[in-house]
C-alpha cells in the first residue's frame, strides 16, 4: 500500500507545469481544478484559434499574412486611363483649345478626371 501511494506522489510530483511553477501536490481527496492561469490560457488559445483562418500558420508559431489577390484587369486598365487622360490633355494644348470636344475650358476637368480617374485605379493594384 505505500508502494501505491509512493508511485502517486511521484507521479504528481513529475508534471513538468507544476514544477516549473512551483505549485505543490495537490492534496488527497480534492478534486485538481486548473489554476486560473491556465483557465486564462487555454480561453486565449481558443480565441486564436478563431482567429487563425485569417493569416497562414507556419510549423514555428509565426503567423503570415494571406497573400493578396488582384484582378489581372487592374493595372492595364490603370495604364490605358492615364495614357489616355496624358492625350486628351496634350490634344488639348496643342490644337489651342479647339479640340478633342468644344466644350471650351471644360476640356481641362475631362482630361485631369480620366487622369485621376487611372490613379484611383492604381490604388487597387498590390
Amino acid at each position: 500500500m505505500a508502494a501505491t501511494q509512493r508511485s502517486k506522489r511521484d507521479r504528481k510530483n513529475a508534471d513538468p507545469a507544476k514544477r516549473a511553477k512551483g505549485a505543490e501536490p495537490a492534496k488527497r481527496g480534492a478534486a485538481e481544478k486548473p489554476s486560473t492561469d491556465e483557465t486564462h490560457e487555454k480561453a486565449k488559445d481558443a480565441i486564436s484559434e478563431r482567429r487563425r483562418p485569417a493569416a497562414e500558420s507556419t510549423g514555428r508559431g509565426r503567423r503570415v499574412a494571406a497573400p493578396a489577390v488582384t484582378p489581372n484587369w487592374i493595372a492595364p486598365v490603370a495604364v490605358v486611363l492615364l495614357i489616355v487622360g496624358l492625350v486628351y490633355l496634350v490634344t488639348y494644348y496643342l490644337s489651342s483649345a479647339t479640340l478633342p470636344l468644344p466644350i471650351g475650358d471644360w476640356n481641362l476637368l475631362v482630361g485631369f478626371g480620366v487622369l485621376a480617374m487611372g490613379g484611383v485605379t492604381l490604388m487597387f493594384w498590390k
